[in-house]
């Protein structure tokens, strides 16, 4: 994956995930799915993954029984979120972070409104107030790591 090229170019010295400590490698099944930090983050967002079933049949799955007609934007918000915390951790920019996750898809959100349609716009805008609601009930920790 990415993590060889990373290491041909001296950037990232092996290919475990860098946001996590389990010592996993780094795959596209671990690092959006898998990993315990893309899980916590998937699971304030209120996704589910079914884990036995392969990547497409995983993803339908969850569209169907999710009532958002606006998964398909939540999902690809939060998986590069997910993205983006991990190159910031490789090229050293940042640890990997809960709440910076959250800040930062929260403001994608925001950024991505423009693109839809005002009747889901305004869904959209309900269901990230009411995310916005239930984060500030939590407890979120401290870095990950």
């Amino acid at each position: 994956m990415v993590n060889q090229r990373q290491k041909f170019c001296s950037i990232h010295e092996d290919n475990s995930c860098v946001m996590c400590n389990t010592g996993a490698d780094e795959t596209i099944e671990h690092l959006f799915f898998i990993c315990p930090f893309a899980r916590q983050c998937w699971t304030l967002i209120n996704f589910n993954w079914n884990l036995s079933l392969n990547m497409e049949d995983r993803i339908k799955d969850a569209k169907h029984r999710n009532s958002q007609h606006f998964f398909t934007w939540t999902a690809l918000i939060a998986a590069w979120e997910l993205w983006k915390i991990r190159d910031d951790k490789i090229f050293g920019r940042h640890d990997v972070c809960i709440n910076r996750w959250v800040t930062n898809f929260k403001s994608q959100c925001h950024l991505q409104l423009i693109k839809f349609k005002a009747d889901l716009r305004s869904a959209f805008c309900f269901w990230l107030d009411a995310f916005s609601v239930r984060l500030s009930e939590l407890w979120l920790r401290p870095p990950y790591l």
